[in-house]
């Protein structure tokens, strides 16, 4: 279970770290490796069933998120690689928060002592929600950090 613990501590100093200040140019490699390492370690979590049906997720737990002027927050994408259509515009905010909210969802199972849940709240929004949102934040992260 240490996986699991070192990944609740992940997403807690991820989400500490995007709603306590307002995020600068500066700040953006340390969202970088954050972003990567709250990937990395949710594909790493292992596979655990969940416990109950009981769901602890609330859109009310959504954190408020700044950015400096400096720090463009929408950006233009192709939504799906493998389908040749029009870009769609991005939106940092909207990235970061959704991560935030889904990570969070995971952290109330955890802290209530519901482990499977916690686990398969992470990784099954890691596949089909907020991992979506990690790589399109990190190629406009990229972008930012690489001018």
């Amino acid at each position: 279970m240490e996986k699991t613990q070192n990944f609740y501590n992940l997403a807690k100093e991820y989400c500490c770290f995007i709603a306590e200040k307002e995020i600068t140019v500066s700040d953006v490699p340390t969202l970088i490796e954050l972003l990567m390492n709250l990937y990395i370690m949710a594909m790493n979590l292992p596979e655990l069933e969940p416990e109950t049906n009981d769901s602890s997720s609330s859109d009310s737990d959504r954190l408020l998120i700044h950015f400096d002027k400096q720090v463009p927050t929408l950006y233009w994408e192709v939504f799906n690689p493998y389908v040749q259509e029009e870009p769609v515009c991005g939106d940092l905010f909207d990235d970061l928060s959704d991560i935030a909210l889904d990570v969070k969802n995971g952290m109330k199972e955890y802290e209530a002592g519901r482990i499977g849940n916690a686990v398969f709240e992470w990784k099954n929004g890691l596949n089909s929600h907020w991992g979506h949102h990690i790589v399109d934040a990190l190629r406009a992260l990229h972008t930012i950090r690489s001018r």
